[in-house]
């Protein structure tokens, strides 16, 4: 919501918020003392920086897509990317090198950049403009000195070993070697946040978008631990075991009224359609309410019904249902096996087998690393 594709590259859509607008400005602003042109610098300067926040994303989305993660887009936020990933990183040295490719990406630009502007205008112009480009008027010597400082601010800040940065993967990933992927989670959390309250203290006196950052770091930090007890909890159910056999399901010619006494009687959110035991659809509460009100109550549940839906097998954890999910963009997932339709799992599912594992203290060793998933359905890795 609130974003728009600007391109695609290599099957991933590039998103811009609309809150990033704000960021032009203020780098309009900025530069707002050299007059019209400088402005029109500031906004230049503005938009190839966060050209290389994209390449730093595009970095991680690359080498996750190499292992085989599936990346959906990657979004321009005032305060940075954030590329979502599919699914997990199998091991730690997959998160490790995956977390390492966004920095890498900066430091080749600098010294790309660097090299560009030396070749172009001398060593020692580039020198000049680093130390007192603030104060004379912008120029294209200007513009690649500062791209430089950007980018090597963007790789050293981003591998702060603070989650859910960069820096704070890597450490979880060294971590897990020798402790596992729970524990290694666990003191990356605390360390973390143990920098972000030195991060806050320093933003209260020095620069107040320091204490922003501390407040994404340490609520980040406590998402990861969270998030590592349910990706492990949900790793050590098969989906199959998830479905409940008791959830309404509905023929192709039930009418919308028979479904809506459904709904009222029943909290699913999500509902198979079948026909003589084939999934051929699944229909949702707001699909059903909203064909109601605009069909009428003898309008048939075929009519409004979705004829695909995500797949999962029924040998695969609960885990597996959850990226299928995610990826999908969808609240549900089929479950099959053998070929033979067993039911549905919807949110509803994963959060009640959540919920009674942790209370009966679940527990399994696990020498795999899992990083950041969000815990609601539809969001993804954040890197």
């Amino acid at each position: 919501m609130w974003s728009w594709r600007l391109a695609r590259v290599f099957g991933i859509d590039i998103n811009v918020h609309l809150s990033f607008l704000l960021v032009i400005v203020l780098g309009a602003m900025q530069w707002g003392s050299f007059g019209v042109e400088g402005a029109v610098f500031g906004a230049v300067l503005t938009l190839l920086t966060f050209a290389s926040v994209t390449l730093h994303e595009l970095g991680h989305s690359l080498v996750a897509q190499a292992f085989g993660i599936p990346v959906k887009d990657i979004t321009l936020y005032p305060i940075g990317g954030v590329a979502r990933l599919g699914k997990r990183p199998k091991t730690a040295g997959q998160e490790l090198l995956i977390a390492l490719a966004g920095p890498a990406v900066n430091v080749v630009l600098v010294f790309v950049l660097g090299a560009l502007g030396a070749w172009a205008f001398g060593l020692e112009a580039m020198q000049h403009a680093l130390q007192l480009g603030r104060t004379e008027d912008p120029t294209v010597v200007t513009l690649l000195a500062t791209l430089v400082l950007s980018n090597a601010v963007l790789a050293v800040f981003n591998m702060i070993p603070a989650l859910p940065m960069d820096g704070g993967r890597v450490l979880r990933a060294v971590l897990s070697w020798f402790m596992g992927a729970q524990q290694a989670t666990r003191v990356s959390a605390f360390i973390a946040r143990v920098l972000a309250v030195g991060l806050f203290a320093l933003g209260v006196f020095y620069n107040p978008m320091l204490t922003l950052i501390a407040v994404f770091v340490f609520v980040g930090a406590g998402q990861e631990v969270q998030e590592q007890k349910i990706s492990r909890i949900l790793d050590g159910v098969q989906s199959a075991d998830a479905v409940d056999p008791w959830a309404p399901r509905f023929a192709p010619d039930s009418t919308l009224a028979d479904a809506v006494n459904v709904l009222t009687r029943t909290n699913w959110d999500a509902f198979a359609v079948e026909h003589f035991g084939r999934l051929v659809g699944v229909v949702t509460r707001a699909d059903v309410l909203k064909a109601a009100q605009d069909q009428g109550p003898y309008a048939y549940v075929a009519g409004v019904m979705r004829r695909t839906a995500p797949v999962v097998d029924g040998r695969e954890p609960l885990e597996a249902a959850r990226f299928k999910m995610n990826e999908s963009g969808e609240p549900f997932v089929a479950v099959v096996r053998d070929g033979l339709f067993l039911g549905l799992i919807t949110e509803l599912e994963l959060v009640t087998v959540a919920e009674r594992m942790a209370k009966a203290g679940f527990q399994r060793n696990d020498a795999t690393l899992a990083p950041e998933v969000s815990l609601e359905v539809g969001k993804r890795s954040n890197w």
